[in-house]
């Protein structure tokens, strides 16, 4: 897969859907574009942009990840460098290290996490 560096705008594009709903992995699985997961996955996923578990996702996995949208189930140990967003309906149980943290009204978090403040710097 080509990389796309040269595009600033990449991560916010539309995730493609490379796991749909009632397929069944476990493994590990590396994605250098904007992916959704909405299906059985157990292992390892190492994205470098956006990550989402869709509505009917049922993750247990170990994450990292640029940028992580949660709005099904996820089990596991992640860790982001940008932010963590779980939405109604989205439900994380486990450890979490980002930079940012948002969770909806509705959405569930159970677990640990580490949130890093930026200081701003100062010049």
């Amino acid at each position: 897969m080509k990389q796309r560096q040269d595009n600033p705008s990449f991560f916010e594009t539309a995730p493609r859907t490379i796991l749909p709903e009632g397929a069944v992995v476990a493994g590990k699985l590396s994605f250098d574009v904007p992916v959704k997961i909405d299906s059985r996955f157990k292992g390892e996923v190492k994205a470098n942009g956006l990550l989402v578990i869709g509505p009917n996702g049922q993750v247990h996995a170990k994450i990292s990840a640029g940028e992580l949208r949660i709005e099904g189930n996820l089990v596991g140990n992640v860790r982001v460098e940008g932010w963590i967003e779980i939405l109604p309906g989205g439900r994380f149980q486990g450890k979490i290290e980002a930079g940012k943290l948002k969770i909806h009204s509705g959405g569930v978090f159970e677990g640990q996490g580490y949130v890093s403040c930026a200081q701003p710097s100062s010049s």
